[in-house]
């Protein structure tokens, strides 16, 4: 049985057998003036609590791409672990501006990394979706040099990756922006499909796209909060303007018929 929580954003916290794999932690969640008007800087009295509570030995931490909503909190969970990291050449810069030189193991695409024992990832190319106005917001890479704290425009989203997990005889992938490359997908099987809602509509046939080819026994959407609000267990979570949540779900129901739909609440476990 593998335990999974969604944790805001595109962050999920999985755990099996006493280890726990992140994906995308995300719990600082600046306010809108903050991403907006000043530099970003991941909250300690946030991740110091979210690290103490995780059900287990945290083992790896995997991003997907690095905008801040996504990558924000990597260096503090960096500096406070021994965990894998595994991401991306931008990841491995910003690590490496922040004081951690070499603690990223830096993908190109289509790596199968062995995390341990039990754990396997494969960092499938991907491919941001078109969120703002038409646009994918804040492309290409980060480079040196860096001034931290950055600015949010500064965390640029670099090489994009659709993350598959197998853990506990499962396979879960993590579509964490509203986009996929095809070719990467074909030939893919997934138990668990978690899939990014915002922005969905600006990708041509996103849904289907993706859902035809992973054949997935269940779907998780995620990525749909506004991520600049602090959230508490519980509570409402605010959604991004336009999602539409009725008919992304009316697509996930009309392309996978077969697959059970989960919308997650914060924090709450879902047990695979």
């Amino acid at each position: 049985m593998v335990r999974v929580r969604w944790t805001g954003a595109a962050g999920l916290e999985l755990a099996h057998e006493g280890a726990v794999y992140l994906m995308d932690p995300y719990v600082s969640r600046p306010g809108k003036t903050d991403v907006f008007f000043k530099r970003l800087a991941s909250r300690r009295e946030a991740v110091a609590p979210f690290l103490g509570g995780l059900p287990g030995e945290l083992r790896a931490v995997m991003i997907g791409h690095t905008h801040f909503d996504h990558a924000l909190d990597i260096p503090a969970i960096a500096e406070s672990t021994t965990a894998h990291i595994i991401g991306s050449q931008s990841l491995d810069v910003l690590l490496d501006a922040l004081g951690l030189p070499g603690r990223v193991t830096v993908c190109r695409g289509s790596e199968r990394i062995v995390l341990d024992a039990q754990a396997v990832v494969t960092m499938l190319p991907g491919r941001h979706g078109r969120v703002l106005c038409g646009r994918i917001p804040y492309p290409g890479e980060i480079a040196p040099p860096l001034e931290p704290p950055l600015k949010a425009r500064e965390y640029r989203h670099g090489q994009v990756f659709n993350m598959l997990l197998e853990l506990g005889g499962l396979s879960f992938l993590h579509i964490g922006s509203a986009d996929a490359l095809d070719a990467s997908l074909e030939g893919r099987r997934c138990d668990v499909l978690f899939v990014c809602v915002a922005g969905w509509k600006r990708s041509e046939d996103f849904p289907a796209r993706v859902l035809s080819r992973v054949r997935p026994k269940a779907v998780v959407p995620f990525h749909f909060d506004d991520f600049t609000v602090s959230l508490k267990p519980g509570g409402v979570v605010p959604d991004l303007p336009l999602l539409d949540r009725h008919g992304f779900l009316e697509q996930v129901s009309a392309h996978a018929p077969q697959a059970d739909i989960i919308w997650p609440s914060v924090n709450k476990v879902m047990t695979f």
